[in-house]
């Protein structure tokens, strides 16, 4: 073959050249305008559209699956609204007593050794000299002397004598002497210069007041007795619930001290006062201590469970609270959901009580009504109408004055360039 002139080889690189142009500009074009068609056409798939007019919202179907839209009905429901709180053990003022002095004289001997200790009814605390007791024992023997002597007289002596010694009698009992006693006194006729004081109480020992060596008084305070067989709890109820407790309502009470131990009691009384600080109400709890576990200035956990019957109510997540306002989309068909507002009571067990607004047997939606809610405010600003695949569609599917929103896709195709989320905008 002969060998190509250096003008042919130039001819022939130029040819080259331009076939390796040519062909790969018609590979861009091609790969380019596929590739476009397929992002345009799967962006067009996962996107949904929404109009609005008004309060109203319609969707169809591919944007209430995308947006994940879920519905309930508007029923009747026994509800039972449980209130916690804390709470602090307290003495039961109802039963505290004071152990005070009926008789004057000295503190000999007590035999009360330090607060804490237990006292039953009757028990002697002190040994008290006491000078007027022994003038009263004295007198006493004097006229129990006198009425044995005198039998034989007048029928109005023998009364009067017999008036004196009862007179007498009643007096050492007014000082704190038993009738056992008195019929001791009355049978060795011998004085006893040492009197002892009886708790006319039971109870456990918060305050020792008397001393061996004191002098006291008629009317001194020895001791002070709280009988803890039943105590109380005291707890804070905020204003919010102040409407769901009553008096006679059991209390469950935990505390850490006994885990796994539930105490009972029920509300004896509310306060009829609010706390200025603390925004509560004190409530307070009658406790039986019999066994002792519940100690004063314990702190627990309180549950109240307050029946509030059958109600009409919705699922809580379904309501809209913008402070001033309490709103709900209530279903009028498939894809079609009106903007209402409602007036509602108190929450329970997930449920909002419904006081007006709903009927019975209406379809309020209860997930993703935040999201319609803000895209129909976006929508009644005209910020975003038009946007996404379905821009086109949107004029000739609604008025201008129902701007339609494209629910956003959930997901975009893997490898699609960051402009392509907004090739139809």
């Amino acid at each position: 073959m002969a060998e190509l002139s250096d003008k042919q080889k130039k001819g022939l690189a130029i040819a080259v050249a331009a076939v390796v142009i040519i062909g790969g500009s018609y590979g861009y074009y091609t790969y380019h305008t596929k590739y476009k068609a397929a992002s345009h056409t799967g962006h067009q798939v996962q996107s949904g559209v929404m109009t609005m007019e008004g309060d109203t919202v319609m969707l169809d179907a591919n944007a209430r699956a995308l947006a994940g839209v879920q519905t309930a009905p508007v029923a009747k429901r026994t509800l039972t609204k449980e209130i916690r709180t804390t709470g602090k053990i307290a003495v039961n003022d109802g039963a505290r007593s004071l152990v005070t002095s009926r008789i004057e004289g000295r503190i000999d001997e007590l035999y009360i050794a330090a607060d804490g200790q237990y006292v039953e009814a009757g028990q002697v605390i002190a040994s008290v000299y006491s000078p007027d007791l022994i003038a009263a024992q004295e007198e006493y023997l004097l006229v129990l002397d006198s009425v044995q002597k005198m039998r034989t007289a007048s029928k109005d002596i023998v009364q009067a004598n017999n008036r004196l010694l009862q007179a007498t009698q009643r007096k050492l009992e007014l000082l704190g002497v038993t009738g056992e006693e008195i019929e001791h006194l009355a049978h060795t006729r011998s004085v006893n210069t040492q009197s002892v004081i009886r708790s006319p109480f039971g109870g456990t020992v918060t305050e020792k007041i008397a001393l061996p060596g004191m002098y006291i008084m008629r009317g001194d305070k020895l001791l002070s007795l709280t009988e803890l067989s039943t105590v109380w709890m005291y707890a804070d109820i905020y204003e919010k619930d102040i409407a769901s407790i009553q008096q006679g309502q059991e209390v469950a009470v935990t505390m850490p001290s006994y885990p796994g131990e539930i105490f009972t009691g029920r509300i004896i009384f509310i306060s009829p006062t609010v706390d200025d600080a603390t925004r509560t109400i004190k409530v307070r709890v009658e406790m039986n201590n019999t066994n002792g576990k519940l100690k004063p200035n314990m702190f627990v956990t309180a549950a109240i469970r307050a029946p509030l019957g059958e109600q009409l109510v919705i699922p809580a997540s379904a309501l809209l609270d913008t402070g001033t306002r309490k709103v709900v989309y209530v279903a009028q068909g498939e894809d079609t959901f009106v903007k209402r507002d409602i007036v509602t009571g108190q929450e329970a067990e997930g449920f909002i009580q419904v006081l007006s607004g709903l009927q019975p047997g209406e379809t309020v939606v209860t997930a993703a009504t935040f999201l319609i809610d803000s895209q129909t405010q976006l929508g009644s600003f005209g910020g975003h109408a038009g946007h996404g695949g379905g821009a086109s569609a949107a004029p000739a599917a609604a008025p201008a004055s129902t701007p339609a929103v494209s629910v956003p896709a959930a997901s975009v195709a893997p490898n699609t360039p960051s402009g392509g989320q907004h090739s139809g905008h």
